[in-house]
């Protein structure tokens, strides 16, 4: 449970730094999709998204469903590609769709790093 911790510390921090430069680079404003949905089926599937991945949380923490603990990283990583797409389709005048864009892959290397440790490829 400690490597998911620094993981997903490290996820947090390599997010910050990465999107604060982006921000700064390419002089990037608050999108509008952050305050509110730009239909039905993005309000839903955000929705939805959110509630796995707080269900998943105390139910990966018991030791019954211990292999539930990669999901913790799948569909956040699910949920921010689904809301870079929804800002790359719908927020066409700036680049934000990038920082959601970012996030999604240091999930998905972060499942990748905790998938190798935690089945043995890196030990």
């Amino acid at each position: 449970m400690i490597v998911i911790i620094v993981i997903l510390f490290c996820i947090f921090i390599m997010d910050q730094l990465i999107n604060r430069k982006l921000i700064k680079k390419m002089n990037m404003e608050e999108a509008d999709l952050e305050k509110r949905y730009v239909n039905k089926t993005h309000k839903y599937v955000e929705n939805i998204l959110h509630w796995a991945t707080l269900l998943l949380i105390p139910a990966s923490i018991t030791g019954e469903y211990h292999r539930l603990r990669l999901f913790l990283f799948i569909v956040p990583s699910l949920m921010f590609a689904f809301r870079a797409m929804m800002k790359w389709k719908f927020a066409t005048d700036n680049q934000t769709y990038l920082l959601s864009a970012v996030t999604c892959v240091l999930f998905i290397t972060g499942s990748i790093v905790y998938g190798s440790i935690h089945f043995g490829i890196i030990t």
